[in-house]
């Protein structure tokens, strides 16, 4: 892991990320960035209110030059966003800067963990999250050096991170 500063923690939104890289950020002795907490500190509004007043785009934008920002940090795990994958830009990003770890989450079982509300791109509509997994399930793959396949919660989170833990120990040695 000499070489690689920065663990990008990529997937669908609902999938795990935040808990799972909380985790290994304690594991690690490393610091925790969750890109969007920072990204509503940076712009002092909710992500919600960012794509409302915004839109998208320029939400994009600024998830970008945040990546772009943090990814130059050392012993770091970055929790992403998880749209972070659309700009061809970010995949580059993670792929020269670090490890990229995609957390690969069934649509269903993520749909009866989370609460679409809470979700900007999912609040008007739960089936968008198939849809968000139809269009970016590809560039998931493509950006990831490793697929945690995580179907299930475990009655504890630390046995789902013991098993995420033994996948991706090699890679950190």
């Amino acid at each position: 892991m000499s070489n690689n500063k920065v663990i990008f923690i990529i997937g669908l939104p609902g999938s795990g990320k935040s808990a799972l890289s909380k985790l290994l950020a304690e594991k690690l002795n490393y610091t925790l960035y969750d890109l969007d907490s920072f990204i509503e500190k940076k712009e002092n509004r909710t992500i919600t209110n960012i794509f409302a007043d915004e839109g998208e785009t320029y939400f994009r934008n600024i998830e970008s030059e945040v990546l772009e920002e943090l990814s130059d940090l050392e012993n770091a795990v970055l929790s992403t966003g998880g749209g972070i994958v659309l700009a061809e830009r970010n995949r580059k990003t993670m792929k020269e800067k670090g490890l990229t770890i995609f957390i690969d989450r069934s649509v269903d079982i993520i749909l009866q963990n989370i609460d679409p509300k809470e979700r900007p791109l999912l609040a008007k509509d739960k089936n968008k999250l198939l849809e968000l997994s139809k269009q970016r399930d590809s560039l998931y793959r493509e950006a990831a050096d490793i697929i945690f396949t995580h179907n299930t919660w475990e009655d504890d989170i630390n046995k789902t991170f013991s098993k995420f833990y033994d996948e991706i120990k090699s890679y950190l040695d």
